[in-house]
């Protein structure tokens, strides 16, 4: 026989033993200590398999099986754990573990997991398949291997079983990188440094990967197009990218999006919009904001280059599981070039060079598991010139059709409070302009 047929021959005798052991064992050992067993209440989970499944780890024959089972370093299985049988291998994992638990882990512990996937034990007693991708603000959001991207209430996840390298965050910035599991009271990681054991509450968040810097970086790219032909021929195409780094200390959010318009061959629409945020976390509820602004250019609002770097802080104002809500301010330099010809008031200065209060607010709403809304808005406070006062607001509601691809569909609004006139009196600049775009987007990372 080849070493695979070996090891499945293996790996069902053992579990067909075990099997045997828990019909004749178990029935024996309740009927001396409490006589006639009671049917178990109907349910995904009842505390009698619970008891069963713990009292068959206790017994030696169960740990065989798991060791037989994890051959690779680590005590991670060669390959996927068999779809009939996965479920009670990683049970058996986690109940090792938590047994293990109360006798005291040390930092030369193995944890013997039961599949090479990822998996999740809800309060309702149901286990889920997949990848975890990350958790923060107490919701995880898992990749499940049937269900696709489920945002779950970590208060509604009692277990966490995890073979793939993450990197888990807990309070006065201590993280730990590495395989592990959770339990309702621990979070246990295999990392360089040993086995290390935390408390359950003080986790903050997980971040996906976490021993390479490609690991915490994450895109975004999004592609809408508009065409009109016949009595009008109009062409508008917006593109917008993002990348996101995050770690256990920081977050820098770079954004750029850019929207041409032609309409009967005549250009009427040129705008770019680049963004930064770098958030430095100082709690879970208050962080420090070293750089954030914009870069902007719109030739029809007569922008040749605007500029607005600034620095200050922020606060959580809500970290639910479902909403997220955050606000941010401090003070910035705002430098604000137009095209040449162009009538400008109130002083006709050309570069202008002024000082501003940024107001920024950012809301985060997870509607299902497959639609979320996020909604922005930057009010630039020039106080040394009130007209120069300008203002972006953003919603994006985003379809996720798969793990990649997002069907989103986004407005976008720009205003300035006293914009700057053209020369030529046949063209009228606005103070508002309104964009709504439908695309598809591609998520990597």
């Amino acid at each position: 026989m080849t070493r695979t047929q070996l090891a499945i021959r293996g790996s069902v005798e053992a579990v067909s033993f075990l099997a045997l052991a828990l019909l004749v064992i178990d029935p024996m050992h309740s009927l001396a200590q409490e006589g006639p067993p009671e049917a178990p209440e109907a349910g995904p989970e009842s505390a009698a398999s619970e008891v069963a499944v713990e009292e068959a780890v206790a017994d030696s024959a169960a740990e065989e099986v798991l060791k037989n089972l994890t051959t690779s370093p680590g005590g991670v299985p060669d390959s996927a754990a068999d779809a009939k049988t996965a479920v009670d291998m990683v049970k058996l994992s986690m109940a090792a573990v938590e047994q293990q638990e109360r006798a005291g882990i040390g930092e030369k512990y193995v944890i013997q997991f039961g599949d090479t996937f990822d998996w999740v034990r809800l309060a309702s007693g149901e286990w889920l398949k997949g990848t975890v991708k990350r958790m923060r603000d107490d919701t995880l959001e898992f990749d499940s291997d049937k269900l696709g991207m489920q945002n779950i209430d970590f208060a509604d996840i009692t277990h966490v079983h995890s073979p793939t390298v993450h990197t888990y965050v807990f309070d006065h910035h201590i993280s730990a990188t590495g395989r592990a599991v959770v339990t309702p009271e621990k979070v246990i990681v295999e990392s360089e440094n040993g086995t290390q054991t935390f408390d359950r509450s003080e986790m903050d968040s997980i971040i996906s990967g976490g021993e390479r810097e490609k690991d915490w970086w994450s895109m975004k790219l999004r592609f809408g197009l508009t065409l009109n032909r016949g009595n009008t021929e109009q062409l508008t195409f917006n593109v917008d990218f993002n990348t996101r780094r995050e770690d256990e200390l920081t977050l820098l959010d770079l954004s750029y999006n850019t929207t041409f318009g032609r309409t009967n061959g005549v250009q009427n629409v040129k705008r770019h919009l680049g963004e930064l945020d770098f958030n430095v976390f100082l709690s879970d509820r208050w962080f420090l904001t070293p750089l954030f602004g914009q870069l902007f250019n719109d030739r029809f609002q007569k922008i040749q280059f605007r500029a607005t770097p600034a620095a200050g802080a922020g606060v959580h104002i809500f970290d639910l599981p479902k909403v997220e809500w955050d606000f941010q301010t401090g003070l910035g330099y705002q430098y604000l070039k137009y095209p040449e010809g162009t009538s400008i008031s109130p002083d006709g200065r050309n570069p202008q060079n002024d000082c501003f209060i940024p107001l920024f607010t950012y809301a985060d709403f997870d509607i299902t598991g497959d639609i979320g809304l996020t909604l922005s808005w930057l009010t630039n406070l020039v106080v040394t010139t009130i007209g120069n006062t300008n203002h972006t607001g953003k919603a994006d509601l985003a379809i996720e059709l798969n793990s990649v691809i997002n069907l989103d569909i986004a407005f976008l609004f720009f205003r300035t409070e006293d914009p700057a006139t053209s020369s030529d009196p046949d063209v009228t600049v606005y103070k508002n302009d309104y964009q709504l775009v439908v695309g598809v987007s591609l998520e990597l990372g």
